[in-house]
C-alpha cells in the first residue's frame, strides 16, 4: 500500500501538474453546445450587417435582424455558463472522489495496523476470538471501500476527461474556486438579459412595431384588432415569462445561501477536528494515549476537512446553478 500523502502536499509537490479551476473552465468554448451557439452568433450578426446595408431592407426586417443578434449573443452567453457548470460539477466531483479515495485508503491502513495489534492480543489471551473475528471483518469491509473508492474516482476523472480533455492519469487537480454571491436584487436585474425574457420583450417589440405599420386608411379594422390582440397577448407572455425566472432565480439563491450555511458549519466541525487532533498529540507525547488512538484522531481530523470541502463543492454547485437560472456568468475567486 503506497503511503497516504495530504492533498497541500501532493500539490505543493506537482505545481506544474495541476490542472487549474479556471483552465478547465476555459476549455467550456470547445463544448459542442458553446460551438453551435457561437456559429449562430455569426451567422445572426453577418445577416444583421447584410440588412443595414441594404437601402430597400424593411423597417420590420431591420427590426427582427437585430433581435436575432442581440438573441444570439444572450443564447451564446447562456451556453457558455452551462457548459461552464458542467465542467465545474465534473472537477468538484473528482476533487471529492479523490479526497475519498484518500480517507478510504487511509482507513484501510488504521484498520490494517488495528488487525496486527489485535492479532497480538489474541495470542496474549488478551481478547477472544469473536472480537479478533471483528477486526478481520472491519479490514475486509475497509478493503471494499477502498476499491469502490478507486472506482468512483477513475469514473469521476473518466468524466472530466471528456468535458475538457483531461487531466492525465497522473495529473493533479488544484483546489477549486470560491464564488461570489450576489444580492437578490442584483439577481433580478440580470434575468433582463436571460434569452427566455428577452425572447418574449422581442415578441412585445415585434407586435408594437407591427402594429405601428398599420393605418385605418388602408388597413382593415379586423387586421388591426388582430395587431393590438397579438400586442396585448405578447405583453402578457413577458409578465408571465419574467415572472417565472424570477420566482427560479429567488429559488436558486434560496439554495444557496441554505448550502453556505452548510459550509460554515462544516467548517466550524473540521476546526473542531484539528483541535482535538492537536489535543490528542499532546497526549500521545504524554504517554496517555497509544498509537492506534493518535491514528484513529488523525483521521477522524481528515474525515472532517472532506466534510467542509464537499460543503463548499456543494456551495460552488449552488452557485453555478443561481447563474444558469439567471443566465449571467459567476465570478470564481481562484483559490490558489
Amino acid at each position: 500500500m503506497k503511503p497516504w500523502i495530504p492533498l497541500t502536499l501532493l500539490l505543493s509537490a506537482l505545481p506544474a501538474l495541476a490542472l487549474g479551476y479556471p483552465e478547465a473552465l476555459v476549455r467550456a468554448e470547445n463544448r459542442p453546445p458553446v460551438v453551435a451557439a457561437r456559429a449562430e452568433l455569426d451567422d445572426a450578426e453577418a445577416q444583421w450587417a447584410r440588412t443595414e446595408a441594404d437601402p430597400a431592407a424593411l423597417r420590420l426586417e431591420r427590426l427582427q435582424a437585430r433581435q436575432r443578434r442581440k438573441l444570439a449573443a444572450a443564447q451564446l452567453r447562456l451556453e457558455r455558463v452551462r457548459a461552464s457548470a458542467e465542467i465545474s460539477l465534473a472537477f468538484t466531483q473528482l476533487l471529492d472522489a479523490q479526497a475519498a479515495y484518500r480517507l478510504a485508503e487511509r482507513g484501510f491502513e488504521l484498520a490494517g495496523r488495528t488487525l496486527r495489534v489485535a492479532r497480538l492480543r489474541y495470542v496474549k489471551g488478551g481478547i477472544g476470538r469473536q472480537e479478533l473475528r471483528a477486526s478481520e471483518l472491519r479490514l475486509e469491509e475497509a478493503r471494499n471501500r477502498l476499491r469502490q473508492a478507486d472506482d468512483a474516482r477513475a469514473l469521476a476523472r473518466a468524466r472530466l476527461f471528456s468535458l475538457v480533455g483531461g487531466p492525465e492519469p497522473g495529473e493533479a487537480l488544484a483546489p477549486a474556486g470560491t464564488p461570489v454571491l450576489p444580492d437578490l436584487e442584483a439577481v433580478y436585474r440580470r434575468l433582463d438579459a436571460h434569452p427566455d425574457l428577452l425572447r418574449a420583450a422581442q415578441g412585445v417589440e415585434l407586435a408594437q412595431t407591427a402594429l405601428a405599420l398599420l393605418d385605418p386608411s388602408y388597413a382593415p379594422r379586423a387586421r388591426i384588432e388582430a395587431a393590438q390582440l397579438q400586442l396585448t397577448q405578447a405583453r402578457t407572455a413577458l409578465e408571465e415569462a419574467r415572472r417565472g425566472l424570477r420566482l427560479q432565480a429567488k429559488a436558486r439563491w434560496q439554495a444557496v445561501a441554505e448550502r453556505r450555511r452548510d459550509f460554515e458549519l462544516a467548517g466550524g466541525e473540521s476546526d473542531k477536528a484539528a483541535r482535538d487532533l492537536a489535543v490528542a498529540r499532546e497526549r500521545y507525547r504524554a504517554g496517555l494515549i497509544s498509537e492506534l488512538a493518535l491514528l484513529q484522531a488523525e483521521l477522524e481530523r481528515e474525515q472532517a476537512a472532506v466534510a467542509a470541502q464537499n460543503a463548499e463543492h456543494a456551495l460552488l454547485a449552488a452557485a453555478w446553478e443561481l447563474a444558469v437560472a439567471t443566465a449571467w456568468p459567476l465570478e470564481v475567486r481562484d483559490a490558489r
